[in-house]
């Protein structure tokens, strides 16, 4: 009977095996010339998501730690650093410009205190010796992405300066305990259970959200559900907030769970991810299209979807349109609202002339669209142009939306879950062709349904995944095809 494989999680390369790095489980210490001929142990696994760790002496140019950087990039594994780090890393004058951030940072008045007389900072994986320096020293090393870096440091005026920044060798690393400590958090080692089977397959999963957004898109037991349920499936999730910028190199995966926008914090998690090949929902092209209504509209209308008669006013417009009282009422959009905001009712000419005069100080274009009335929105959520589940978003109490933002009551309509057999074929061939038009992420396709039509009213990247609503009918298995998906994505 053949033994089975042992997966390898890491692999460090360093040019001799010292024993200053401890061999953990799920790790494999290799020289040079073993990872570039790929010469591994009998029984060892490696994967091509398997990460590398480039721990080299010297990363000249055509040097070792040059070409181990660049095996990896050739065969599909992360690196660390990439190659092209490395080269930068030997480019004085490229990563110079950089340093005006860096100083700013450690200019910091507890930062300067911490490093009284200091001349010499050594930064391990970004991890800094004390909790006073951790955000400058995070930043050091997602400017840079050297594993062992020395930052010599100038005084004038009372102000530190940086001097020089250099990779710092294995023999000559001073405090071996703090280097392994920062190594083990670095590749998850200080998570990873030393009696899970032989073989088991683990995956990093971060989960950007803000706890004190009161309409997020997953509620506190949501959250706690994907933690428990990627447990399950092999995955080691940890929720992030907009201050972890700096740790998202660490994970394999990121789950968007905050109020996307294209201009805040989510936009730069989502790109910043997709620059370092990281799996990520939503990414950059399904938040660019959702989040502008403006963009969205004009998506449906090139791509033949069936969508609420709309128009676009312009402020500087010269004939605004003067619409017939049989026209009324109208609903007028900002572009880039969430959640119900930025959404108006109007029912007049008098009426649409205020809103749309005091919309237009905060957008040049706003959408003016037919009204439909109906007393549910479908909301079918796709992911990998798959229907994954179906809902229907019944109209918040006495309101004309699902969501009522002036109550002072319960300001959510009921939410009904439906099997996806039950859906009418029309409204599950509309959802389908409106989510293929923005990507293969995870999108929220509300729709009305008049005389047995579809009627596209949204695109949302960003769909709700609340405990006790949106998983009433598939329980954990919701969550589960949501990691399936990223296991799919991180293999690719």
């Amino acid at each position: 009977m053949s033994q089975t494989p042992r997966i390898i999680s890491h692999i460090i390369i360093v040019d001799r095996i010292l024993g200053v790095i401890k061999p953990l489980k799920g790790r494999l210490i290799l020289t040079p010339g073993d990872y570039i001929a790929e010469t591994y142990p009998a029984g060892i696994k490696v994967l091509p998501r398997t990460r590398v760790i480039n721990l080299c002496n010297d990363y000249g140019y055509l040097k070792t730690g040059y070409y181990c950087s660049l095996m990896a990039d050739a065969r599909g594994q992360r690196c660390t650093p990439s190659v092209s780090e490395v080269i930068h890393s030997n480019w004085k004058r490229l990563y110079a410009e950089r340093f005006a951030a860096l100083e700013a940072a450690l200019n910091d008045a507890d930062v300067i205190a911490e490093l009284d007389r200091q001349d010499i900072l050594d930064i391990y994986f970004g991890r800094a010796a004390k909790p006073e320096l951790q955000e400058f020293t995070r930043m050091a090393f997602d400017a840079l992405r050297l594993p062992a870096m020395r930052i010599t440091l100038g005084r004038k005026s009372g102000r530190l300066s940086i001097r020089n920044i250099s990779p710092i060798k294995i023999r000559d690393i001073t405090d071996v305990e703090r280097f392994n400590l920062a190594l083990d958090e670095f590749s998850g080692a200080r998570w990873f259970n030393p009696r899970a089977r032989e073989g088991s397959e683990k995956y990093w999963l971060a989960i950007l959200h803000n706890p004190h957004d009161p309409l997020a898109p997953s509620n506190p037991a949501a959250l706690k559900k994907f933690i428990r349920i990627g447990k399950t499936m092999g995955f080691y999730v940890e929720l992030i907030t907009k201050a972890n910028f700096d740790s998202l190199l660490e994970f394999d995966a990121l789950f968007i769970r905050d109020t996307t926008a294209v201009n805040n914090h989510t936009y730069r998690f989502a790109e910043k991810a997709e620059r370092e090949g990281i799996a990520v929902i939503d990414d950059t092209q399904s938040i660019l299209r959702c989040c502008n209504k403006v963009y969205l509209q004009e998506m449906l209308r090139k791509h033949n979807i069936p969508a609420p008669p709309s128009q676009f006013l312009y402020r500087r417009q010269k004939d605004f349109p003067q619409i017939p009282d049989s026209g009324f009422p109208k609903v007028l959009k900002v572009p880039d609202g969430a959640f119900s905001l930025g959404v108006y009712k109007v029912n007049s000419q008098a009426e649409l002339a205020e809103k749309s005069k005091e919309m237009f100080k905060s957008s040049e274009i706003i959408l003016m669209q037919d009204f439909v009335k109906s007393d549910f929105d479908w909301r079918l959520v796709t992911l990998g142009g798959k229907v994954i589940f179906a809902c229907k978003y019944h109209m918040a109490k006495g309101h004309w939306q699902i969501y009522n933002h002036k109550s002072t009551g319960s300001q959510y309509g009921q939410v009904d879950c439906v099997r996806i057999d039950d859906v009418p074929e029309t409204i599950l061939n509309a959802a389908i062709k409106g989510a293929n038009i923005i990507g293969t992420g995870l999108y929220g396709v509300d729709l009305k349904e008049v005389d047995g039509k579809p009627i596209v009213i949204e695109i949302n990247d960003n769909p709700n995944i609340d405990a006790g609503f949106e998983d009433q009918l598939l329980k954990d298995e919701l969550y589960a095809a949501i990691f399936r998906h990223f296991k799919t994505l991180i293999d690719r």
